[in-house]
């Protein structure tokens, strides 16, 4: 047998402690993988936590009524190593939410001090990851959260680190396959009692808003370093701190218990040595070596690349997106005149707080504002249930071209936040995303997305649709236009919009009015605020 202490999970987002309601299972009895052993309650919800592994429960670290909070040790349990079932793709039938799912990503493996690591839910939706490269090799050491492995899906490219200190045994997938969530991709062999990860992976954890870009946030307390002091701290916080070089024994926490937030992390570097944040979320003009062909005339030389990744994953989504949903495009045209003085003086004020202004936020700010009074083009269809589902709130997926192919993170709540809040948003993803350190939740309950291609050129495109959304805006370059203002023709700053529409759930006259609210948002700014 071998001892595994359990620590409460992550089971929702915002979700920090949980109520011990009821235990399932006393001490001194035995469970199966899965099976159920005790019932804690949140804000958000009452589920039920299964055993990471057949077993007996030897300690309950929490009376009934009592608080944990996440990363607590909850329970202690003596896996039974013959007894782990084989790993299989589906969630415990007894977890009530998808983030319990990651409870059992590791369980021991047969003989001892070995630990069979399962894919873990890494995302909303998500469901398989392709392994794009193992980081540690076999037989070789590795600590609890360094990373092992990196894990591409549809959503995001992460690294899954190390539930617990040991070696490698045996990668279970290889380099290029696929894998479902639930299965094994790695054996770590281990050694005493192995703590087992419950905390939800990804590269960089979701946040970065404006709160944290304006430094507005709670910040750690600097302290002088203790070398083995014992630091609470997510798996992602620690890789933060690793990359930014922040030792995290020189700072107190402003979570919960002096719990490190990545925020924590942030403030300690000083701004000089920060990361920049990109410009804006427009695609960026990257420079790329020339292609190699034969200097040779009749050479027939092909590449043969691989389609994978995120270039297989958009393809699946644009054929789905176009095969069912059938699409009605218009444009608009703006004249930019006064958002191009509005932006002169937002940017003198953004530069006090270190935070670039773009036009990219009023466009967003507009937005918002006409799916407010067009929230029809603010939904999704349930075909299954024949419901059309409004959402009452506004998320914004913003494209973004990246190295690795065109992805789409989220800035939440965008009716709810000013031009100076969605600029440091906007910088801080766009600036992630080219990096490749954007987490599962930023690719999350996009409501509405917006792809600008300004930066490229074109006159006007009509956008593929981000399915199940209803509607997809696109935002094209800025020119000098002849255009009559009065009596007289005169230069004019004109950008062109154009907008898709699932023409299913949206009337071509809604769009059309839709769009010349935001025309109008957009030529005067003063509107915004009314």
């Amino acid at each position: 047998m071998s001892a595994l202490e359990f620590k409460l999970p992550d089971i929702g987002e915002g979700v920090h402690e949980g109520e011990i309601v009821r235990w399932i299972v006393p001490i001194g009895s035995t469970v199966q993988e899965d099976e159920p052993v005790v019932e804690v309650m949140t804000d958000k919800a009452t589920v039920e936590i299964p055993a990471p592994s057949s077993g007996a429960i030897t300690e309950h670290r929490f009376a009934e009524g009592d608080v944990a909070k996440v990363g607590d040790v909850i329970f202690v349990i003596d896996a039974v190593a013959a007894a782990a079932p084989a790993p299989t793709a589906s969630a415990p039938a007894s977890t009530p939410t998808p983030a319990a799912a990651p409870a059992s990503e590791v369980a021991p493996a047969g003989g001892g001090g070995q630990l069979e690591f399962k894919l873990p839910d890494i995302g909303e939706g998500v469901h398989e990851g392709e392994i794009v490269r193992w980081i540690v090799p076999e037989g070789a050491a590795v600590s609890e959260d360094d990373p092992v492995v990196e894990v591409m899906t549809d959503k995001a490219t992460v690294e899954i680190p190390a539930p617990a200190a040991g070696a490698i045994a045996r990668h279970m997938v290889t380099e290029g396959e696929i894998a479902k969530v639930g299965d094994v991709i790695f054996v770590i062999a281990t050694s005493g009692t192995v703590p087992v990860s419950t905390t939800p992976v990804s590269t960089v954890p979701a946040g970065g808003g404006a709160d944290s870009v304006v430094a507005l946030a709670p910040t750690a307390v600097a302290a002088p370093p203790e070398p083995g002091k014992k630091v609470l701290a997510a798996p992602a916080t620690r890789r933060l701190a690793r990359e930014m070089g922040v030792d995290l024994t020189a700072l107190v926490g402003s979570g919960p218990k002096g719990r490190i937030k990545p925020e924590d992390v942030r403030a300690a570097v000083p701004s000089s040595t920060a990361p920049s944040a990109a410009p804006s979320a427009a695609p960026s003009a990257m420079p790329k070596p020339l292609p190699d062909f034969p200097l040779i005339a009749g050479a027939r030389e092909v590449e043969k690349v691989p389609f994978r990744g995120i270039r297989r994953k958009t393809a699946e989504a644009m054929a789905r997106s176009k095969y069912t949903a059938p699409h009605f495009s218009l444009i608009e045209e703006v004249d930019c005149t006064e958002m191009i003085a509005a932006r002169k003086n937002a940017k003198e004020v953004g530069m006090r707080h270190d935070i670039k202004v773009t036009f990219m936020p009023y466009i967003m700010k507009a937005t918002a504002i006409a799916l407010q009074e067009f929230p029809q083009l603010n939904a999704e269809l349930d075909e299954e249930a024949n419901e059309i589902l409004v959402k009452k709130y506004i998320n914004l997926g913003i494209a973004v071209d990246t190295p690795n192919g065109l992805v789409v993170p989220v800035v939440k709540d965008v009716h709810l936040k000013g031009i100076l809040q969605l600029s440091a948003e906007l910088n801080d993803i766009a600036a992630r995303a080219r990096a490749a350190k954007l987490s599962p939740d930023d690719f999350k309950d996009s409501t509405f997305t917006l792809s600008n291609a300004g930066n490229i050129g074109g006159v006007f495109a009509t956008p593929i649709i981000n399915f199940p959304e209803v509607a997809i805006m696109g935002i094209h370059t800025m020119r000098k236009m002849p255009r009559c203002v009065g009596d007289e023709i005169v230069a004019r700053d004109v950008m062109m919009l154009s907008i898709s529409i699932d023409h299913r759930l949206v009337d071509g006259a809604d769009g059309a009015r839709f769009m010349v609210r935001v025309r109008e948002l957009l030529e005067d700014p003063d509107l915004m605020l009314l």
